[in-house]
């Protein structure tokens, strides 16, 4: 009967789902209770490797109830063993600020630390927070004043890092050639770091068996420090590509072999378990495995498949938001980008993503900058002329402060923004020599008349302004704006106020509108307290200004105080 065979039907589909669930049922769905107190008690013994995977399992509840904090506790404790992913995590939580407090230059100096030991997942993060948060740029360039420093008297260590900052773009522009030859410098010191980075530079260069011949050849090189090394020349002697020689991947597997000791066998062993267990429920914890296998592990190929869609997976949760980070590079609106990046710094982002992403917003950058170096430099010859020439310099006397100050006006903003720019910083040094000579052959007595010269240099392409008149409270305002303009906000707030408590200043609104914007470029999001009380004088700063000038406007350049402007002029109604 059709009703009787329905049911037998039904009743053996039933059978064979009951059977899947019981074996699901027994399938190591995720870390066991046995893995976790192996992993404990090799934490305890001050295993670096054990305490960073422990800190994993907790910050992803892997085995263990989800904690963050302890998670924390346990990288602090791997960081302090020099683990270079601990570190990475470290600088990461840091930056974010949602379990640990945020510490910029604590995020900074682990992220460094950890690069300096060649995770290169640590500079890219350098690179975005860069582009991210103009407030620290200029630690950053202090940081790369000192490794170009010491890069220049011969250390391979910052000779490295200075490579690792121009393949990355850290505070400076996306530079391979440039990269290329700071890896030369450093690896000609057997600098196993700086060999394998060269190495990697070559490959991604376009193939060709010279490049291909050039990236093996430092490889070995760094082959004979560095395990990564031995399992990279395995790989791509294994791989069936042009570099296969089957010869040479059994000697490179051997001495991967060879060299790998007992303790990072036993962590191999326990990412392939992480991975295994791990990449339906916890992929951000299965990907972490999979990078680490990548680079220490001779079988990860048998992995590779499995690796490659974890990686997929979770690029695709960002692209809207890559989407947008490209739109806004393209606007030129820095604010936004930098809004959006903070969406990629994370212990697992994306690195091809961001790479890309910040190479990219460099060539906008570098060319604003170079454009602004050049209206600069026409400047900086107009003073140069004067310097050189007395009879240049007696017909346009009058000329000289205006150019004097139009040159600052160009290149401090975009120090301010780019303080490691090299060719913004060669330039205001240039600048700053020759208006001291400038200004000392001012104070001078006149020499003799020189005799008429054939032709006299001028420049017409540039406006003439007139002479300024000095009246009082004018000398506190230049020098205010001279600090305001080098970045030194709390100083120039003190002379723009006393500018303003001069009786009859004719500036006096400008200058309580510089007071105001000095107020507010202080603000850190992270004091609150503080950050209220500076937004509440540059409020009143803005009031003050607009009741002495109603027409009033914020200079160019700071747009971004506009609704700060708005709010004032609406407090005022």
């Amino acid at each position: 009967m059709p009703s009787m065979k329905k049911l037998k039907t039904f009743l053996i589909a039933c059978l064979l789902i009951g059977t899947f669930l019981s074996m699901v049922s027994c399938m190591p769905l995720w870390v066991t209770k046995k893995d976790v107190q192996d992993i404990q008690a090799s934490a305890h013994r001050s295993d670096a490797r054990a305490r960073v995977l422990l800190g994993e399992l907790y910050e992803f509840g892997a085995g263990v109830s989800q904690n963050h904090l302890i998670a924390a506790q346990w990288y602090q404790l791997a960081a302090k063993q020099n683990n270079a992913d601990a570190q990475l995590y470290l600088g990461v939580l840091y930056d974010r600020g949602d379990v640990l407090r945020r510490n910029p230059d604590k995020s900074l100096n682990w992220l460094f630390q950890s690069a300096e030991q060649g995770n290169e997942k640590a500079m890219t993060l350098l690179a975005a927070i860069y582009l991210k948060d103009k407030s620290r740029r200029q630690a950053f360039a202090k940081r790369i004043r000192q490794y170009r420093q010491s890069a220049e008297r011969g250390n391979a260590n910052s000779q490295y890092m200075m490579g690792r900052i121009y393949a990355e773009g850290v505070g400076v522009p996306v530079n391979a050639a440039e990269a290329k030859n700071w890896y030369r410098k450093a690896a000609r010191q057997r600098n196993s770091k700086a060999a394998f980075a060269l190495g990697n530079s070559y490959l991604a260069d376009k193939a060709s068996p010279a490049n291909l011949r050039a990236a093996m050849e430092m490889y070995a090189q760094s082959a004979q420090k560095d395990i990564k090394a031995q399992v990279k020349l395995f790989s791509l002697y294994k791989s069936g590509g042009p570099a296969e020689n089957p010869k040479e991947a059994k000697k490179w597997l051997e001495a991967a072999t060879r060299n790998t000791p007992p303790s990072l066998r036993v962590d191999i062993d326990r990412q392939h378990r992480i991975l295994q267990s791990e990449k339906r429920w916890n992929p951000e914890l299965a990907l972490r495995a999979c990078r680490r296998l990548s680079e220490i592990d001779p079988g990860y190929e048998e992995v590779s498949g499995a690796c490659d869609a974890l990686d997929k997976r979770i690029g695709d949760k960002l692209a809207s938001e890559f989407k947008q980070a490209q739109d806004a590079i393209e606007k030129k609106d820095w604010d936004s980008f930098g809004n959006l990046l903070a969406s990629f710094i994370s212990s697992d982002f994306d690195d091809r993503t961001l790479r890309a992403l910040i190479a990219s917003a460099w060539i906008f950058i570098d060319e604003e900058n170079r454009a602004t170096e050049k209206i600069a430099a026409r400047r900086l010859q107009f003073l140069e002329t004067a310097q050189r020439s007395d009879a240049f310099r007696k017909k346009n006397i009058s000329r000289i402060p205006a150019y004097i100050n139009a040159f600052k006006k160009a290149v401090a903003p975009a120090l301010r923004e780019h303080p490691a720019d090299e060719g913004l910083l060669s330039l205001a040094a240039r600048g700053r020599r020759v208006i001291a000579g400038l200004e000392r052959k001012l104070k001078a007595p006149p020499p003799p008349p020189p005799p008429p010269p054939a032709q006299e240099d001028t420049l017409t392409d540039l406006p003439e302004d007139p002479p300024e008149e000095i009246e009082p409270g004018d000398d506190d305002f230049k020098q205010a704006q001279s600090l305001f303009d080098s970045g030194q906000f709390e100083e120039a707030a003190i002379l723009f106020e006393k500018t303003t408590k001069v009786r009859g200043f004719k500036n006096i609104a400008s200058a309580y509108i510089y007071l105001g914007i000095s107020h507010l470029a202080r603000i850190d999001p992270a004091n609150i307290t503080e950050a209220r009380t500076f937004h509440l004088k540059g409020m009143a700063s803005f009031q003050n200004a607009l009741r002495f000038d109603n027409e009033i406007s914020l200079p160019e350049g700071y747009d971004k105080y506009q609704p700060v402007f708005e709010e004032a002029k609406e407090g005022l109604r």
